[in-house]
């Protein structure tokens, strides 16, 4: 993982930078425990404020890989909402 998903509305801004290269020594683990976590939830779905809350983790660092695991094809949303947040199924 090389990308910032969110580094064009960061700006390029150095500390945003830095913040990113600093998460990425987790962010692989991260994001299959998310897959794992959407893919356990079957039908229902997961918001990112649900596995956040399971979880502990801050919705801040759990919420970008939801977005990269959408965009390379492993999870999809749905037209649901849950507490104001997006559901998302696995796509397999």
């Amino acid at each position: 993982m090389k990308t910032d998903i969110c580094e064009r509305k960061h700006g390029g801004v150095l500390t945003s930078k830095r913040a990113f290269d600093r998460a990425k020594k987790t962010m692989t683990q991260i994001r299959l425990d998310v897959l794992m976590a959407v893919e356990k939830s079957l039908d229902h779905g997961l918001t990112a404020k649900e596995y956040s809350e399971q979880t502990g983790r801050p919705l801040n660092t759990i919420s970008g890989r939801f977005t990269e695991l959408a965009r390379d094809g492993w999870i999809e949303r749905n037209n649901d909402r849950r507490d104001g947040a997006a559901v998302w199924r696995a796509t397999i």
